[in-house]
């Protein structure tokens, strides 16, 4: 049996050198690695931290084994494997067997979307609602768009919003459902448009094989949505009550404010997989995260590094990446920003908790988190 040893390290770093942070004050960042009891049983890591979702209070994570219909909820104060949450992917309380993505309500209930099922159950499994989203709004089903987030209202649980990814004009639309009155409202993002330029299809002959592209991320602060995405240095900003939209476009002072790579319009298999390694050496941002306890954002942004080594499959190999962390106040201004000099690895799925960036690490196939302080 191994013994879990919760703290693994700690080591401070001071990010105070003139051409590496700028703002009003000098970085101190403390880093330490912990890992996950599973308590004898078994969380599945083969594809990583699947759709991390934290409860409401911010204490438990929900895991997603990818192609399962479970979720494993670890306890983050003791850091850990609650329970297993085992629904079913047939019948009447099915989920499927694949699934596009999942949120959790203001009520913990896990709200799951994908190509043919958009519906609220209850922790024990239960389907309790079935959102009818396909009836309310025919042009965004499966055959027509992609679901990319819904979200709840966070005054009115008879109201989602849904961020898609139409498949006839590759256009983003954030959609506002009703419910109750079986409506909806498209809100166009005229922003994404620009995305379009770094749209790559991938062709076997001439039969398409997929496609490569930037899309929105999405993230509900208080009463706003937050759309944001890897190419620009930006945000697109909806504003719940107030019913309006507005872009903040964001100025670093250590990275371009924009992904410098040119992809093809088209190209091979063969290819693809290195046009995709020349994007990500570019700078990639990522979705803002926002730390409760002192009331900021906290957004890294990357350049992957790639050595000369290749899979068989003529992949390039990553050996590291340039990370930058970001300081955002409550209105979406920088702060101050600075370079992770002792974390060198792409990014994974992270979150904030306890004034603490958690990111994901698979310690001896085992559940573990770097977690950073940023005082």
């Amino acid at each position: 049996m191994k013994t879990y040893a919760l703290v693994f390290c700690s080591l401070f770093i001071f990010a105070c050198s003139e051409n590496k942070s700028h703002g009003d004050s000098r970085f101190l960042l403390t880093q330490d690695t912990v890992v996950v009891d599973p308590k004898g049983s078994i969380i599945d890591l083969r594809y990583g931290l699947n759709y991390p979702e934290l409860s409401n209070d911010g204490k438990t994570l929900y895991h997603y084994t990818f192609g399962e219909a479970k979720f494993d909820k670890i306890n983050l104060d003791n850091l850990q494997l609650e329970e297993t949450l085992q629904f079913e992917k047939e019948g009447p309380n099915g989920m499927g067997r694949q699934i596009r993505g999942y949120g959790l309500t203001s009520s913990d209930q896990i709200m799951i979307w994908s190509h043919g099922i958009n519906a609220l159950f209850d922790q024990s499994g239960k389907k309790i609602r079935d959102l009818n989203l396909n009836k309310i709004a025919p042009e965004f089903d499966a055959s027509r768009a992609i679901p990319i987030r819904l979200i709840e209202h966070p005054d009115d649980p008879n109201t989602i919003f849904g961020l898609y990814a139409t498949l006839t004009d590759y256009r983003y639309v954030l959609v506002k459902y009703d419910l109750d009155k079986e409506s909806h409202e498209k809100i166009p993002l005229p922003e994404t448009e620009k995305l379009k330029e770094y749209r790559m299809e991938v062709f076997h002959g001439e039969i398409p094989a997929g496609v490569f592209s930037p899309s929105p991320s999405l993230t509900q602060f208080q009463d706003k949505i937050l759309l944001t995405n890897d190419a620009y240095n930006e945000v697109y900003v909806y504003d719940i009550p107030l019913d309006s939209l507005y872009l903040i476009s964001w100025n670093s002072e250590l990275t371009e404010n924009q992904n410098q790579y040119k992809l093809p319009k088209t190209t091979t298999p063969d290819q693809a997989a290195g046009e995709i390694g020349k994007y990500k050496e570019s700078i990639n941002f990522m979705a803002p995260k926002w730390d409760p306890d002192t009331q900021r954002f906290i957004r890294l942004s990357y350049k992957t590094l790639y050595g000369e080594d290749q899979t068989e499959r003529g992949e390039p190999i990553a050996t590291g990446a340039d990370v930058f962390l970001t300081v955002l106040d409550k209105d979406l201004n920088i702060v101050k920003e600075t370079f992770l000099d002792r974390y060198n690895k792409t990014p994974p799925p992270h979150f904030f908790k306890d004034n603490k960036i958690w990111l994901y690490e698979n310690i001896d196939d085992e559940m573990g988190f770097v977690r950073i302080t940023v005082d």
